[in-house]
């Protein structure tokens, strides 16, 4: 069984300080003049939506958004969608937030958080939905994509 050394939210939190960091280290790698880097406010409040809107739908079904074990398979809402619309609206909010600063060096932090969470945490969380649920997540896996 594979190792998760730790949860999806710290290395959310991680890239956002870097993203935040490296435009106050590196602030004349400017994106777009003024006004137009206010745009990011649209990705981040998507990315927000997409974080919110699973969470109650995890609630409304009674199974746990963490590394509890899961009691639901929820396939509903924009899980018809994505299989991963929380690791997607991070993806959202960090690029909104490098667009919002202004700088394309932090554009490196949601690549990093997508790398993360694909190659670590999503096949380890698909290991045990497809143990848990078997014949039901597999129907669901092929149907709903894993990102969009």
């Amino acid at each position: 069984m594979k190792k998760i050394i730790s949860i999806p939210p710290n290395y959310f939190y991680l890239c956002l300080i870097l993203g935040i960091v490296l435009r106050l280290v590196f602030p004349e790698f400017k994106i777009m003049p003024s006004p137009y880097y206010i745009s990011g406010l649209l990705l981040i409040a998507m990315g927000i939506y997409m974080v919110i809107d699973p969470w109650y739908l995890f609630k409304k079904h009674d199974t746990p958004e963490s590394f509890e074990p899961t009691t639901a398979l929820v396939t509903d809402g924009i899980y018809k969608y994505s299989r991963n619309p929380m690791y997607l609206g991070g993806v959202l909010f960090l690029t909104g937030l490098s667009v919002t600063l202004n700088n394309i060096i932090s554009l490196i932090t949601p690549l990093i958080f997508f790398l993360f969470m694909n190659f670590m945490f999503i096949p380890y969380e698909e290991d045990e939905l497809a143990k848990t649920f078997g014949d039901k997540y597999i129907e669901y896996r092929k149907k709903v994509r894993l990102w969009i």
